[in-house]
């Protein structure tokens, strides 16, 4: 049984949490069928997604992703404003860099309590979550692709870490190649960003094509046979 906990949209006070948060997509939710960790609470990342789960509960559930497009500005800003200190972990390190460089000139007076690429083994993990603790971080970003940030995240918070977490899948990478934001305002606007991405990342195009109607049913089918649970929580 899946027990699957969906946030009906973001609130500021999310910031205050101590808790790890996610982002379900028909590509990623594929990772909760083999791994479905139940201190994790999910926001639905992507029209279809939202659509879905608003019919399936009978609730209105919003698009909420961890982008330019959505939240990233939100949850900076606030960050900004109230002194929380962030903790980023993902993409590559010349990428990493890239992106850091392009948030200080974004958001000058943002605190960045540190910060690691997102290549490593099992021992350095270890090392990270106690450099993040260390660090005092109240908000920590983790790019590492489904099913391995949410690990990271949750190991994160078992090792002491007293934040909020949050996944970010390839935002870090995508911003740090950006001249301006990943997606273009009339992109954003047409709500066509996944043919854009498809576009700007070929790799994609199995995932829009195969994995999401794959994983569609698949879930379908789950919710039918009540191996799955949702629960809806609204901050």
């Amino acid at each position: 049984m899946i027990n699957l906990e969906l946030i009906g949209h973001f609130a500021p006070n999310l910031l205050d949490a101590n808790k790890a948060f996610s982002f379900i997509n028909f590509a990623s939710v594929g990772s909760l069928f083999d791994r479905h960790p139940t201190s994790i609470a999910y926001f639905c990342d992507g029209m279809l997604m939202s659509t879905f789960m608003s019919r399936i509960t009978g609730r209105t559930i919003g698009r909420v992703s961890f982008d330019f497009t959505s939240i990233a500005d939100a949850v900076f800003s606030c960050a900004e404003k109230q002194g929380k200190r962030l903790y980023f972990v993902g993409a590559r390190q010349a990428e990493l860099d890239l992106f850091l460089n392009k948030i200080k000139a974004r958001y000058p007076a943002l605190i960045i309590a540190g910060h690691h690429n997102g290549y490593f083994d099992a021992p350095q993990a270890a090392s990270i979550h106690a450099d993040i603790c260390r660090s005092e971080a109240n908000i920590l970003i983790v790019g590492l692709g489904a099913g391995l940030q949410e690990q990271f995240e949750q190991d994160a918070l078992r090792a002491g870490f007293n934040g909020v977490a949050f996944t970010c899948g390839g935002f870090i990478r995508q911003e740090a190649t950006a001249t301006h934001h990943y997606y273009p305002e009339l992109i954003n606007r047409l709500h066509l960003r996944a043919f854009y991405r498809m576009y700007r990342e070929p790799h994609t195009i199995k995932r829009y094509l195969v994995d999401y109607p794959t994983n569609f049913v698949h879930l379908l089918v789950m919710i039918v046979r009540r191996k799955v649970t949702i629960h809806t929580t609204y901050p």
